[in-house]
């Protein structure tokens, strides 16, 4: 679903505070007994799922920059919170919470005294899996994260002490990670440096649905606006990439994507880089191929 704002400026380094206010007012309004993936908090004993409610931002720059691959219908409403809802959310805990959404219109939303507050507008409910339009024939789509993503852990050693810890390593475990039920090894008796290890290794091998590119370190001068929440005896370390997904069991070319350890809350949106295919190098064993110009 999505709930609209008036026109405000929202600067890049706000789009996690901005998640985090709307998130808060939520569970406010939401009152007694939130929804635990709203709020991320489940019965002990019960699987965690992988995923909870998340928010992004789709700002007017979004809309300038990616217009075209958006949605018509969706492009029209913009400004706006993307509210992403998990697939086994209970429909009851859905149905709830489009009802504080439009319970919420004409409400103001408080981030910081050094921005203007935002006044709440209409909400409409759009299909997440169909946010972007599919892409055309002689094309083949790619991602990056908007406007970067998080690691989630410090570098790991690794227990066989052969490799190191890059950005690579932090964008496959945040891959790994919204695909938990696939890539994490449920395996619980080892220690969670090598569970992380085994993760990487499952989604970087050669028959995952994944492939990254041309992966970086990326820095902004605050870096603790990026992230969701923060460690002190922790480094903030953000990466980029370009992110080839696979249809594997259904084709995701539309669908709304974040990863990292902000992509609950204003982080590591997905947004599309659409090359053509002659541009592309076949890979035998991914569907995608490799960009030519990074083979």
């Amino acid at each position: 679903m999505t709930v609209l704002w008036r026109e405000v400026a929202v600067s890049e380094s706000e789009y996690v505070g901005w998640a985090v206010a709307l998130h808060r007012f939520l569970v406010k309004q939401w009152g007694v007994d939130p929804a635990p993936s709203l709020v991320g908090k489940y019965v002990s004993g019960i699987k965690r799922p992988a995923n909870n409610v998340a928010i992004q931002i789709l700002d007017s720059e979004l809309k300038s920059s990616y217009g075209i691959q958006l949605r018509d219908d969706v492009a029209r409403k913009l400004p706006g919170f993307l509210i992403m809802l998990p697939k086994d959310m209970p429909q009851h805990d859905m149905q709830k919470l489009y009802d504080v959404c439009k319970r919420s219109k004409g409400k103001t939303l408080y981030f910081s005294q050094a921005v203007p507050k935002l006044r709440l507008g209409e909400s409409a409910l759009i299909d997440a899996e169909h946010l972007w339009k599919p892409v055309s024939v002689d094309f083949v789509r790619y991602w990056m994260p908007r406007p970067l993503a998080i690691a989630e852990t410090r570098p790991i050693p690794d227990p066989k002490k052969k490799r190191h810890w890059r950005a690579a390593e932090s964008m496959y475990l945040a891959l790994g990670h919204v695909w938990r039920d696939k890539y994490v090894p449920n395996d619980i008796q080892g220690t969670r440096e090598s569970r992380y290890w085994e993760t990487v290794d499952a989604v970087a091998d050669q028959s995952s649905n994944f492939r990254i590119f041309d992966c970086r370190r990326v820095s902004r001068v605050n870096m603790i606006d990026y992230a969701h929440h923060t460690n002190s005896s922790n480094v903030l370390r953000a990466m980029s990439a370009l992110i080839a997904i696979s249809d594997g069991e259904g084709s995701l070319d539309c669908a709304a994507l974040a990863v990292g350890q902000s992509r609950h809350l204003g982080g590591g949106f997905l947004v599309p880089l659409d090359f053509p295919k002659n541009m592309i190098v076949p890979d035998g064993h991914f569907e995608k191929g490799v960009p030519s110009w990074l083979k």
